[in-house]
């Protein structure tokens, strides 16, 4: 064996050379059906339907260069981690979307209603690399049961996607954990950052990076902004104007229209009913996303579709200005704690890793 060169027996080549040949076959099946309707009912899976497709497509993407066995380790270490985001931010009452996969850069989840407060905004980041280290444990707990591998190369895996994920930069969850700490850590991971970036030359990371600054950006627009505006998009059916004995609306009529901003106390995803005169409720728009204090609805064009019309609505609205004093008030004993927990949990994700590796030796996943 060449310096370097990472082992696998003859049956592992071949058991590899199928799936990665297997792997493409599944890659170029998905982009074809995904161009036909066909695919629409595997969608119908539930909440968590698309999490499963896109976890599939991770997986053929990820065995085209790696075994079939470690595809499906790094992505059950990623789901778990995920996984764990969902399960702080139903503590703290917030609804958030089915994790969904990207291969080659991880999984996300999203938030439908943000944090409040700094505190809110690192349990949930924190979340994520707690769970997805008791997954890794998991696994290397089961290597030294069974004395296998491959449970060292995963937990190696999961300790490691849960330690990069702690660089304290957005969007990872190390950025947003420090919130709870101090933003000043913000230029140290900007800095730790670039280091690594210059040393492993990872796209990847610079792509990080590069969110890193234009969420800083963003963050300074945002507070300065006025009123803005979204056009919104709603199908009302014709009956409602046919029996109230109301003229249907022709395709460029505008008009204000009367409006109910609420909140759903069970779900914090927030809606606007929209009235018509003298026919009444025709609509309710998702306004969750918003983030601010709605001012006015126009119905701006409608087009007819059988027994339906469709309507398109310009909503204006003052984006919600978060207090950045407030938002980011912690006290020392929070700070302390938080501090305690995220550099503790870096401290023995490195650990576990050096453990892993001397358990591994090489890595078989080539």
């Amino acid at each position: 064996m060449k310096e370097g060169e990472l082992f696998l027996d003859k049956n592992q080549r071949k058991e590899s050379g199928f799936w990665r040949r297997f792997s493409w076959i599944g890659v170029l099946l998905i982009g074809v059906l995904s161009k036909f309707k066909s695919l629409l009912p595997l969608l119908k899976l539930g909440k968590f339907g698309g999490t499963l497709l896109s976890m599939g497509v991770s997986i053929f993407a990820y065995a085209i260069l790696y075994p079939w066995w470690f595809a499906v380790g790094l992505v059950a270490m990623i789901l778990i981690h995920e996984m764990g985001h969902v399960w702080a931010a139903k503590r703290k009452k917030l609804p958030v979307t089915a994790p969904a996969f990207i291969p080659f850069l991880g999984a996300l989840i999203t938030m439908k209603k943000m944090p409040q407060d700094a505190v809110t905004e690192a349990y949930i980041a924190y979340g994520g690399p707690l769970l997805g280290t008791i997954g890794a444990l998991v696994s290397y707990g089961l290597g030294v049961l069974t004395g296998v591998e491959v449970f060292y190369v995963i937990a190696l895996v999961g300790f490691f996607i849960n330690l990069f994920n702690l660089i304290p930069i957005h969007p990872l969850d190390g950025g947003r954990i420090v919130v709870a700490i101090s933003r000043w850590i913000w230029v140290l991971g900007a800095i730790l950052a670039v280091v690594l970036i210059i040393i492993t030359k990872s796209f990847v990371l610079l792509l990080i990076f590069g969110l890193f600054l234009f969420e800083i950006w963003a963050q300074s627009a945002r507070d300065k902004q006025g009123p803005q505006q979204i056009t919104q998009r709603a199908l009302v059916p014709t009956s409602l104007f046919i029996d109230t004995g109301s003229f249907i609306p022709g395709e460029k009529h505008q008009r204000s229209l009367a409006f109910r901003h609420y909140c759903n106390i069970d779900t914090q995803e927030e809606y606007v009913d929209l009235y018509y005169p003298g026919v009444g409720k025709i609509a309710s728009i998702d306004a969750t996303s918003l983030k601010g204090e709605i001012h006015q609805v126009d119905l701006v064009q409608t087009r007819r579709m059988h027994d339906q019309l469709e309507m398109y609505f310009v909503v204006t609205y003052t984006p919600e200005n978060v207090d950045r004093d407030q938002y980011y008030q912690v006290t020392p004993m929070v700070r302390l704690k938080y501090a305690v927990a995220y550099f503790g949990l870096a401290i023995f994700l490195l650990v576990m890793m050096g453990f892993s590796y001397l358990a591994v030796g090489e890595l078989p996943i080539r």
